[in-house]
């Protein structure tokens, strides 16, 4: 086995070759989807480093190969979380992961008061021997979770039914800015004055690295707005063509305009979208409360996700 660290010049066809090779098999997220991988590179990668003046995700990312240099797992720090994507056959190469990412992706990590850090491991529930292997370590699995949620647009038939003053679109006559700053209001209600004009400290670049991802051309957002211009819900879909599958992140709702179905609304919008494309698959990851908004929305939860810590000493 060879372990090398990732160079996007040699290394990134192969990566979304083997991404697009593992979901073919696997049908579920448990294999990063290619275009998750765009967003760690071109959103995440921006928001950390050029945004919060962090370190770079993809500065992390490590290459397992096998004797024919032939990809065969990968370690995907996603912000400050030690991620992996392992070909079926070769699970017992995550004890080795877990030994270098231990080492090697510390800087990723804020250090506490007493030099240490609290790293964090990202398992599926369903990968039992990882769930084993992190207990034999010491690894504690928060109580909270995150969800794998999928629906599947060809067997869906939405009608968009929204209160007078309200429309679906998708964005292509809006401003970039205003977006940018409803859907980090979306996050951040603290910050919500209702002015979408400004510019907010974070988020205008992050918004803007995802359009050198490959699957711009092919993705799209979805909005619920009113009739003289207020965002009310904003969601970023990206599609890979090749896997017939869609990726939303992020899915983000104005504190005002909450509790009455836009994000429902908009969803569905987005998914008769997809169905015209061929879609076959879409995703959307949740946690806390989330899940079962999108379960209302018709995803189905088909995995749960656990949060494993370990303090680590610096």
């Amino acid at each position: 086995m060879k372990i090398k660290k990732f160079e996007k010049e040699e290394d990134y066809d192969r990566i979304i070759q083997f991404l697009r090779d593992n979901y073919s098999e696997n049908k579920n997220m448990v294999s990063w989807l290619p275009q998750r991988f765009d967003d760690l590179l071109y959103r995440i990668d921006v928001l950390y480093h050029d945004e919060r003046g962090q370190e770079r995700s993809s500065d992390y990312i490590y290459i397992f190969e096998d004797d024919n240099e032939n990809i065969i797992g990968l370690i995907l720090p996603d912000g400050d979380s030690f991620n992996t994507c392992i070909k079926n056959g070769y699970e017992n190469i995550f004890s080795s992961m877990v030994d270098l990412g231990e080492k090697e992706l510390k800087p990723l990590f804020e250090k506490e008061e007493d030099g240490s850090i609290n790293f964090l491991v990202v398992s599926h529930d369903s990968l039992k021997y990882q769930q084993e292997e992190l207990l034999r370590r010491g690894y504690v699995r928060d109580e909270a979770g995150d969800y794998d949620n999928v629906i599947h647009p060809q067997e869906t038939n939405y009608t968009i039914e929204l209160p007078e003053g309200f429309k679906q679109v998708f964005g292509d006559n809006l401003v970039d800015g205003m977006k940018s700053v409803a859907c980090h209001y979306g996050f951040h209600p603290e910050f919500d004055d209702g002015d979408l004009t400004k510019e907010n400290t974070e988020g205008p670049l992050s918004y803007q690295g995802r359009k050198n991802s490959q699957f711009f051309k092919d993705s799209f957002e979805s909005l619920i707005v009113t009739d003289d211009g207020d965002i009310c819900s904003y969601s970023f879909c990206y599609v890979d063509m090749v896997t017939k599958t869609a990726f939303f992140e992020p899915v983000s709702t104005r504190e005002k305009y909450r509790n009455k179905g836009f994000a429902t609304q908009m969803l569905h919008g987005a998914i008769n979208r997809l169905k015209e494309m061929g879609i076959e698959n879409a995703y959307i990851n949740s946690y806390d409360w989330r899940v079962k908004v999108y379960n209302s929305v018709g995803f189905v939860t088909e995995d749960s996700i656990g949060c494993w810590h370990k303090k680590i000493k610096t």
